[in-house]
C-alpha cells in the first residue's frame, strides 16, 4: 500500500466532499461545520461554490424558521414557501422575505403581489383550527 501513488483530488471532488459535508450537519449546526469544513477545503472558491449549493438544499430540508426585518414576524424557508431562489412566502403576514441561505437570516422583505398569495379557496383551510 506504501508503494501506492496517492493523487490529488479534483476541484470537483472537493466540491463534492464538501458539499457532504455540510447536508449531512446535525439540525441547527450547520455554521459550526461550515468553519471546519473552509478550514479544511482551504480554498475561498471552492468553498462559497459547495456552501452555495449546500446551503439552500439544508435550510429547505430542515425548514428553518428565520425573523423577518421589522418584526414582522418569521417565516419558514421550505420548498413550498420558495418562490425564487431566496424568496419565500409567509402567507400569514402576506410578505416575502429575501434570505441569505449561507449566512441564514432575511435581509429584505416586501409585501406578497397578488398572484403569489394563496387563493382565497385554499386560505379557508390553511386557517381551519
Amino acid at each position: 500500500m506504501a508503494d501506492e501513488e496517492e493523487s490529488e483530488l479534483s476541484e470537483k471532488q472537493k466540491i463534492d466532499i464538501a458539499k457532504w459535508f455540510l447536508l449531512n450537519s446535525p439540525p441547527g449546526e450547520i455554521q459550526f461545520v461550515a468553519e471546519d469544513v473552509k478550514a479544511v477545503v482551504n480554498d475561498d472558491i471552492l468553498y462559497e461554490e459547495a456552501a452555495s449549493e449546500a446551503f439552500p438544499l439544508y435550510n429547505k430540508s430542515h425548514m428553518i424558521s428565520l425573523e423577518m426585518p421589522g418584526g414582522i414576524g418569521d417565516v419558514l424557508v421550505t420548498s413550498f414557501g420558495e418562490l425564487r431562489g431566496t424568496e419565500y412566502l409567509d402567507p400569514r403576514t402576506a410578505h416575502v422575505a429575501v434570505v441569505d441561505h449561507i449566512k441564514q437570516v432575511c435581509t429584505d422583505v416586501r409585501p406578497a403581489l397578488d398572484e403569489e398569495l394563496p387563493s382565497a379557496y385554499v386560505e379557508e383551510y390553511r386557517s381551519c383550527s
